[in-house]
């Protein structure tokens, strides 16, 4: 993952970088946001005993798992 100024890089299905500023601000926004609900739940996991290994290989599997739900 390439950071620019604390922001991502986000690359479109030919591999081209995304470059409409409203684009990148939903895509780094919803990343920021995805990326405070993980840390707090993996805190929360690891405050009630949770091996950070196995909470790290859930999300993983989430990821894996994940579908487009539009049709």
């Amino acid at each position: 993952i390439k950071y620019m100024k604390n922001k991502l890089d986000w690359r479109d299905k030919k591999d081209k970088l995304i470059s409409c500023d409203e684009k990148l601000k939903v895509l780094n926004e919803n990343f920021d946001e995805i990326k405070n609900v993980a840390q707090n739940a993996y805190d929360d996991a690891i405050l009630m005993g949770c091996s950070e290994n196995d909470f790290k290989s859930k999300l993983i599997l989430l990821i894996r798992e994940m579908k487009f739900s539009y049709k």
